[in-house]
This record gives C-alpha cells, structure tokens and sequence, in this order.
C-alpha cells in the first residue's frame, strides 16, 4: 500500500500486514475514530502497531491501549479485522 510521508511530502510503498478496528475514544483531528479500521504495516518490539491513521500516515500505537502519547484521551482497543499472516494473532493476547 502507498502510505504518504510527510517529512519527504511522498508516498512510500509498504507491506500490509493486517487490519484492525480502533475501539474507545476518538482522538486528535487526523489519529484515531472510534469504530474506524485500519491498516497495519508493522509491529515494533510486541510494543506498538505501526498503524496508517486518520492522517493517512503511518504511526506508531500501543498494542495494549492505542492512545495518544500526551494523555490527552484514555484511548481504547484493537480488535483484528484481517490478518494475513498471522502476525496480528501472536499479539492477541496483548490487545486489551
């Protein structure tokens, strides 16, 4: 999928892994809406999703509550919508 980088003002080619659904409360202008699905085109550490946002660009969220890093907003969960190679399933357990 072509995911836009702003820093470059390009778009960049990566890897899908999967989808989920961001379940809780909605957040910043271009982050996450309550019952919105989205791509998922990495995982850092068992940590955090790399999850492309409302902003259209690619984002790193926590795996456990996906929620801004300033506290602004409790945040919520993920449920899995597509995982095409199991990667999302190994994580499961972490998702809240």
């Amino acid at each position: 999928m072509k995911v836009y980088q702003s820093e470059t003002q390009e778009y960049i080619d990566m890897p899908v892994i999967g989808k989920v659904r961001y379940v809780g409360e909605s957040f910043g202008v271009d982050a996450l809406t309550d019952g919105l699905e989205y791509f998922v085109v990495g995982i850092l550490d068992q940590d955090y999703l790399r999850v492309v946002d409302d902003s259209e660009e690619d984002y790193l969220y926590p795996i456990d509550n996906p929620r801004p890093m300033d506290g602004s907003s409790v945040g919520g969960r993920w449920e899995i919508i597509e995982d095409s190679n199991g990667e999302l399933e190994k994580i499961k357990y972490l998702m809240g």
